[in-house]
């Protein structure tokens, strides 16, 4: 590509041959320190006299034990080929490099019978069209983007840590006119390597390098695999009709230019928006002149749309249903398919309608009492005109109405309610001309001492709890129960609505718990209920109540997930909708990285989220900024090599500040915080043999700065060693000027370090939860089986 690349390319390559010599990896601005092969290391390379060479070819791969030296010779070259073909595919440097190549492998019996480096190299040369004419010098620097680069009718170079697939990519020829067939497919997946791509029409082209995973199609070239430890390299060129490439680090030529997006109606931050407007406009343009998608939505809800293949011009979409004086956001997402532009702008409707507020209960309020005997709400109108209105309430506990009020409080009085009950409240007012429409709800508090079999439920099982497996005494313990039951499928609601978990029998108390699933197929259960104690000396007991079919669901998972826990979220719903946080904070997160519903498998607590180490992560508003301490905990599996983060916080423009915690290179428990400057790098990691596909749980916890981190694996401690020495002594984000926080990935713009594996089962606490409380945990979540037991049903006396 065009020159001023080549300082990119040259350090590219410097660094590659680097790492494949030494096979470690790194993550930007987490370390001071270079990488560089260490003399031992050096001494090892030395030292080794052979290496396996494999050479793919039509048929079974052809493998030759060459000397140690040619292997690095051989390695070297391909290095070297790299960053010639990303200056240009077609000079003369590149053709000598591909012919040294060439020649090698003829010189070292790795080419098919009766082909020669000559035969190979004019056909190359037969593929290839004239590549130089697109290199027009515009002035501009070349951007870099985390992406996708993908290209037909191409040529492309390619070489990193590890081999491609599948080993047959060599082509054969058809006999006569001595005419190749291109091989249908040839792919690669590395941690670290570097792929050149150029399109021989587009006048296109693409530089990938890093953590990158890439396909051909229709390839037609000569690949070689080489074996020397520490060493396990490919190396490839040639032509594809079609070659696509995911990597960590993306650089396209000609730089692409985002989308542009302004708002057209109404303007970005607009008031007094009548109420009649019945679409929203914007103008979206492309500099390179690229078709475009977009797609709105608006919060609340008015309307939406999407558009796709679109040019420069104004678009519309359709709303309805504006309501006076409401402030209302339009969110619009536009891609060119290399780049996305997303902006966020807010209109406020004109104030002509009665204008309802202050009301009781709060909308959506949950444990209101049954003893409430009104519900009240403020009414008045922008133009101190005189209003009607009706209340209406479903199910019936209330009604009222008035006729020409003014200004003012309006209470209606209601009566009967039942515990656990969702009722629906309905305002219409109107000053003749404009109508106001409102619909609230709240549900009553549960009966908290009660008996079961009074009312209504006909089973019941004992629920024992093994003294000997609680660590510590413990008080308001979620404890995990899965069980796989006949009883529960036979005579259980189908959705589980009539579950119920007490601390003793007969008249007795309510115990707060969470269904995270239920499968009445198989009378699968998995729930946790809030414990008021743990006690290490005597057995805890309590009772599971089921079959009762006039029931509406018992369980209050916001009471189980109280103080101290921030967040809660057990990875087990489709990633498509969203991830939710089972606490009342809210805490929502939003899938990344194209993650379906075949990223749900099964986890170590129910479901759980299986994570790509591409792209796939779960990225999460900033909800921590207030804690100077806190706890993180979570199950992990993996078999990775690679950097994994298992929670990240972030800044999403810049590399600094951040803060990880999960695993680095190997096997070794990691965690890592930088803000600017090397006085607040702090790294940390233990090797602890994690990569083994098995679950573990690992957890962080800082008692703020200045009192101390402690790190678990498996519920027991474990200590870190840092980088140079530096111990950060504890810490959480509350000083940072942070703005993402993340599972699976770091978010920010360079090295994400996507975890590759199965996360489950993470929370996020407030404060560091106690060594006995981790340890309690992991029995019980672990094997659940030695944790408890569950006796045999019990009908209804």
């Amino acid at each position: 590509m065009k020159k001023s690349q080549k300082t990119c390319i040259m350090t590219v390559g410097v660094v590659i041959i680097f790492l494949l010599s030494c096979n470690v990896s790194s993550i930007s601005g987490a370390t001071s320190s270079s990488t560089t092969v260490t003399l031992d290391q050096q001494s090892m390379l030395t030292k080794k006299e052979h290496a396996v060479i494999t050479c793919y070819m039509g048929g079974m791969p052809q493998t030759q034990v060459i000397p140690a030296q040619s292997g690095l010779y051989l390695q070297e070259l391909f290095n070297k080929l790299l960053q010639a073909h990303a200056e240009d595919p077609n000079s003369i440097e590149t053709q000598e490099l591909q012919q040294q190549i060439l020649t090698y492998a003829e010189q070292n019996d790795l080419l098919p019978a009766g082909m020669s480096a000559a035969t190979i190299q004019t056909q190359l040369q037969k593929q290839g069209l004239t590549f130089a004419s697109r290199m027009v010098d515009n002035g501009a620097s070349p951007a870099l983007y985390e992406g996708t680069g993908k290209e037909m009718f191409c040529n492309f170079a390619s070489a990193g840590q590890g081999t491609a697939f599948p080993i047959i990519i060599l082509p054969r020829f058809i006999p006569f006119i001595m005419s190749p067939i291109p091989r249908l497919f040839v792919g690669w997946k590395t941690p670290i390597g570097v792929t050149s791509c150029g399109g021989l029409l587009s006048q296109t082209g693409f530089i990938a390098y890093g953590q990158q995973q890439g396909f051909a199609l229709g390839f037609w070239g000569i690949g070689f695999s080489i074996f020397l430890p520490p060493i396990n390299a490919y190396g490839m060129f040639g032509y594809a009709l079609f070659a696509k490439t995911s990597a960590e680090y993306m650089e396209y030529w000609p730089p692409n230019n985002p989308p542009e997006l302004n708002p057209v109606y109404p303007l970005d931050e607009a008031a007094y928006v009548p109420l009649s407007t019945t679409e929203l406009q914007f103008h979206i343009s492309d500099l390179d002149n690229d078709p475009m998608s977009y797609s709105v939505i608006t919060t609340p809800d008015i309307g939406g749309g999407n558009g796709n293949l679109k040019q420069d011009g104004t678009y519309s979409i359709p709303v309805s249903g504006l309501k006076s004086l409401t402030t209302y956001t339009w969110a619009v997402t536009v891609s060119d398919g290399m780049d996305t532009t997303e902006q966020m702008f807010t209109f406020t409707t004109e104030g002509v309608a009665p204008i309802i507020s202050d009301i009781t209960p709060l909308d959506e309020e949950r444990f209101v009492p049954l003893t409430q005997s009104f519900i009240r709400f403020n009414l008045r109108d922008p133009q101190n005109d005189p209003v009607d209105y009706t209340v209406e309430t479903s199910p019936d506990i209330g009604s009222g109405s008035g006729i020409d009020v003014g200004a003012g409080y309006v209470t209606i009085p209601i009566s009967g309610l039942q515990s656990t009950t969702i009722y629906h409240w309905f305002v219409n007012a109107t000053d003749g001309t404009y109508p106001t429409v409102e619909e609230y709800w709240f549900q009553t508090e549960p009966v908290m001492n009660f008996d079961p079999f009074t009312e209504g439920w006909q089973y019941r099982k004992m629920v024992t709890i093994d003294h000997s497996q609680v660590i510590e005494p413990l008080s308001d313990f979620p404890v995990y129960i899965q069980t796989v039951d006949n009883d529960l499928k036979n005579h259980a609601q189908s959705d589980g609505d009539d579950i119920l978990f007490m601390d003793g029998t007969g008249v007795a108390h309510r115990l707060w718990f969470e269904t995270e699933t239920y499968d009445q197929s198989t009378g699968t259960l998995v729930a946790w209920v809030k414990l008021p104690s743990l006690n290490v000396i005597d057995d805890t007991v309590f009772y599971l109540y089921y079959g009762n079919a006039e029931v509406t669901s018992q369980q209050f998972p916001e009471q189980v997930w109280d103080d101290p826990y921030r967040a809660v979220w057990h990875l087990n719903n489709n990633p498509i909708e969203g991830i939710i946080d089972s606490t009342l904070n809210n805490n929502d997160g939003t899938s990344q990285g194209g993650m379906t519903s075949s990223d749900l498998v099964t986890g170590k607590t129910g479901p759980c989220l299986d994570f790509d180490g591409i792209n796939d992560c779960i990225s999460f508003s900033e909800f921590t900024e207030s804690m100077n301490t806190g706890t993180c905990i979570a199950w992990i599996k993996t078999t990775s090599d690679e950097i994994g983060v298992v929670w990240g916080e972030a800044k999403k423009t810049v590399d600094k500040p951040y803060m990880a915690f999960g695993k680095y290179s190997n096997d070794k428990l990691w965690f890592a915080r930088d803000i600017f400057g090397s006085t607040s790098n702090y790294q940390g990691f233990k090797s602890i043999a994690m990569n083994d596909g098995q679950w573990h749980q690992v957890a962080w916890l800082s008692k703020g700065s200045g009192n101390g981190n402690s790190f678990y694996f498996d519920g027991q401690q474990t200590s870190l060693s840092w980088q140079d020495g530096y111990d950060p002594n504890g810490m959480w984000f509350d000083d940072q000027y942070t703005d993402t926080q993340s599972i699976g990935a770091l978010d920010r713009p360079n090295s994400r370090s996507h975890w590759t594996g199965l996360l489950d089962e993470i929370r996020i606490a407030d404060t560091p939860i106690s060594s006995g409380w981790i340890a309690t945990e992991y029995a019980n979540q672990n094997t659940p089986s030695s944790f408890y037991s569950i006796g045999p049903e019990e009908p209804h006396p």
